[in-house]
């Protein structure tokens, strides 16, 4: 199932406003989002479902390591570039503002040993995020003009292109 194309692209949070009064609106936090993953600045990369309104991320890989609790907002558009999401236990708000509608493109990658790999780009950013299941993890963000992002080599291990986005 595809992510619908709305929520494609980079996305950078304004702030987040929880039930128990506290706040944070200096925070930098991204998410880029691609037609079936996302990688999201806090360190999780992973698989995006939205049925209507509700999205829920599923991270495959997170450092640290994210509690059992379902990811997943009620999404609200204000336009083409702000989103508002609602935790779906009523317990938090985001604010969204995309700064890079795309067009995105995005591979997954696996390897031998189970490590697994995204590389996502835009018209003007690209994320790369890396590691293994239920062990570290480590993700980054480039501004530039699309150009190439290597992944850390390892010593002995090749990569496959185990699934795109084109």
């Amino acid at each position: 199932m595809m992510v619908p194309a709305p929520y494609r692209g980079l996305w950078r949070r304004e702030g987040i406003w929880r039930t128990d009064g506290s706040s944070d609106t200096t925070t930098p936090v991204l998410w880029f989002q691609s037609a079936r993953w996302h990688i999201d600045s806090r360190g999780f990369a992973g698989v995006t479902v939205v049925q209507g309104a509700r999205c829920e991320w599923h991270p495959e890989i997170a450092f640290p390591p994210l509690g059992p609790e379902i990811d997943a907002g009620t999404m609200r558009f204000d336009g083409a570039d702000r989103v508002e999401e609602i935790g779906i236990d009523g317990s938090y708000r985001e604010l969204w503002v995309r700064i890079d509608a795309g067009p995105v493109r995005a591979q997954r990658l696996r390897r031998d040993d189970g490590a697994l790999a995204w590389l996502i780009g835009g018209a003007g950013w690209t994320a790369w995020a890396y590691g293994h299941p239920g062990g570290m993890a480590q993700c980054g963000f480039a501004r530039g003009d699309g150009g190439a992002v290597a992944l850390p080599p390892e010593a002995g291990s090749a990569w496959r292109v185990s699934a795109s986005d084109d």
